[in-house]
Parts: structure tokens; sequence; C-alpha cells
């Protein structure tokens, strides 16, 4: 079974069958935040229990990558689960995007309107998240107290977002199922007005357990495909496990837009990205180191990753400045999303094979990027040196 496992088709079949449990999950996880958040403002709900809900496989994936690591991959694991992270927050906020905007134009609605105010708060937490990784994460060694810096940011973005709720918020009519709905569990969550909170819980733990378990083949997975590959597991996370762990946030990103709620459907989307990238990243590697007692080598990992930050920094000012300054977005917004999307899967595939020695057009492409942030006194060198002189008391 090991044998096949660590074959790139094998991976890639490990990953599909996970990313599917994932799917179903997600339906339980929807229902369950759908009545636990039944009293928060649109674009709140969504930047919150939406994006904490759908960003558990992130999180779970992290959890593993750490976990299952050998101690002398533990910093290219833990490059890994960034890479997954990474790659997730670019997923969400191109790819999701991109689907909410068709299948509103398919509901014969001209565009999706969201509110600009919703679009600049979670834009500059989330660009402000981005930068504070790339300050914190191009050090050599990595500490517990990396990942509480991580956490304590997306703590202050939960109370400011929590704040920014209007007054009467809590009049916001519940609107229960009352059993109609043919799923099973939300026969279950509906099945009597009395204690449909604590069902609600108890789907919302079962199906995180689930995920738990599909989250675990997945890190299989993509460790599989790296060794039959012969590349770093930082860029078959960057994509493939980017994509299966962001299958939560389509769903519901998609479920929002359908019902009108496109403030929710896009604030999710950027509510999770800074999730993925504080907490599904940053809690579990602070509780790990403190109760392991180590420290990370990033010596080598954390230069390979630098790159892939700068990218995803540029990414997201892009996307964000196409999201805030689109009075509607349409048609030729999900044609210029999708250019986008494909010019950093190139990018990413260019870079892995340019590590490993590779000469295709797209290696040289990619190539001259890493060396230009890699020249002396460049910018490569110049994080490194921040990140060392910020965290090296740590």
């Amino acid at each position: 079974m090991d044998v096949i496992l660590h074959t790139w088709y094998g991976g890639l079949i490990l990953m599909m069958a996970c990313s599917y449990i994932i799917a179903k999950s997600c339906d339980v996880f929807e229902s369950a935040t759908d009545c636990l958040g039944s009293n928060l403002n649109d674009g709140v709900k969504g930047a919150t229990l939406n994006a904490i809900g759908s960003s558990m496989p992130e999180l779970l994936t992290t959890v593993f990558f750490l976990i299952l690591a050998e101690q002398e991959n533990l910093g290219r694991d833990f490059a890994a689960s960034i890479g997954g992270n990474a790659g997730s927050a670019i997923f969400n906020s191109i790819i999701i995007p991109m689907l909410v905007i068709w299948v509103v134009l398919g509901m014969g609605i001209t565009g999706v309107k969201v509110s600009k105010k919703v679009i600049l708060r979670d834009g500059l937490f989330l660009i402000g998240a981005e930068i504070m990784m790339l300050l914190l994460l191009s050090s050599n060694y990595i500490t517990h107290w990396h990942g509480w810096v991580f956490t304590g940011f997306y703590v202050i973005y939960l109370a400011y977002t929590l704040l920014s709720m209007k007054n009467g918020s809590n009049e916001k009519q519940e609107d229960y199922n009352n059993g109609e709905s043919d799923a099973w569990f939300e026969k279950y969550q509906f099945r009597s007005k009395e204690g449909i909170k604590g069902r609600s819980w108890i789907l919302l733990l079962g199906s995180t357990l689930v995920m738990a378990v599909a989250c675990a083949g997945i890190v299989e997975g993509c460790k599989g495909i790296a060794d039959a590959l012969k590349i770093h597991p930082l860029f078959v996370a960057l994509i493939l496990v980017a994509a299966v762990s962001s299958v939560p946030d389509t769903i519901i990103s998609i479920k929002d837009a359908k019902k009108g709620n496109y403030d929710d459907a896009l604030s999710n989307v950027l509510g999770s990205n800074i999730f993925d990238i504080t907490i599904s990243m940053g809690l579990p590697l602070a509780l790990f180191l403190l109760f392991t007692g180590q420290k990370i080598d990033f010596i080598e990992a954390g230069p390979t990753f630098i790159d892939v930050q700068v990218m995803l920094l540029l990414v997201t000012i892009v996307t964000i400045g196409i999201y805030y300054f689109s009075e509607e977005m349409r048609i030729p917004h999900v044609f210029v999303l999708g250019v986008i999307y494909v010019v950093f899967i190139l990018y990413a595939i260019g870079a892995a094979e340019y590590l490993n020695g590779g000469n295709s057009f797209l290696t040289k492409s990619s190539g001259a990027f890493i060396e230009f942030l890699r020249q002396p006194g460049g910018i490569s060198e110049f994080l490194q040196n921040a990140s060392n002189g910020l965290t090296g008391s740590w």
C-alpha cells in the first residue's frame, strides 16, 4: 500500500478521495454555521464563522504536516504547510470569486456588487497578515513565538470585525428548516425547536473530526507526489493541497452568492485567507513547538519560500484592487482573474523545475524572478536580515 501511495498517481487518487470527503463534510459545516451565525450581520458571518469553519482543512493539514514530519524534514514539511496555506489564499482570492461571478450571472443578474467597506476592512487586514508573514518567516529559525504572533494578529482582526457589527444585529430573524430538507444532518439538526444550537455544535465538531482524517490523507498524498516527482512538497502543496483544502470555502461562498449574500460570499474568501495565514498556520505551530520544546531550523527551507510569499502579496494587492475599484463584477473580471491564476500556476511549476535544475522556458522565466529576489543585497537578503533582527531573541 505504501508503494502505491508514494507514486504520483497514488498520491493524487488519495488526495481526490479526501477532497470528496471534505466536500461532503462541508455541507454539514454550512448548515451548522448558518444556525450558529444567524444573529450576525452580512459580511461579519462570512468573515468569522464561515471563514473559521471552512478553513478547518487548512488548519488540520498544518497539524498533520507538523506531527507526521520526521525530525530531519521538519523545516521542509513546515514550509509545505505554509505553501498549502499560501496557495489556498491565492485560490480563494481568484478562483472562488470567478465561480461566484459566473453563478450569479447565470442566474440572470447583471453583476456582483460587494460593499467596499467589507473589501477595505478584510483586504487591509489580509495584506497586513501577508507582510507580517514575509517579515517573520524569512528568519533562520522558527519558534513557538512566531506562532503566537500570528495567532494574536487574528484575535485583533476578529475583535475589530465583531465590533464593526451595527446596533440591532441581534434582531436578525432566524430561519429554521423545520426538518423539511432531505439531508440527514438537517433532519437531525431541526428535528425540534428546542436544542437546535446544541445539535449544530455537535454537527460542527463531528464534521471537523471527519475532516481531520481526510486532511491526514491529504498530507500523505502530498508527500507521495513530491517523492515520486522528486520535487519540494512545498510546490505540490501550493497547487494541489491548496485546491482540495479550499473546497469548503468554494461551496459556502457559492451558496451565499445564490442567496444574494454577496458581502458574505466575498468576506468569507478574504476572512478565510486571513484565518489560513494566521490561525491555520500560527496556532498549530505555536502549540506544537511549545509542547515539544523544539525550534524549526529554517535556514534551508525559508529562502525557498520567500519568492512564493512575494508572489502571494503581489497577487493579493492586484485582486483586492480589482474588487475595490470595480462598481460591479462581470464576465471581463472572470477573464482577468483567470489569467492571473494561470500565471501563478505556471510560475509555481517553473519554480519547482528551477530548483531541480530544469532548463525549460517556464524554468527560465520563474528562475529569473527568483534570481532577482536572491541577488546579493536584494529583497531576499533584506528580508532575512530584517526577520533575524526581529526574531533573533525569540
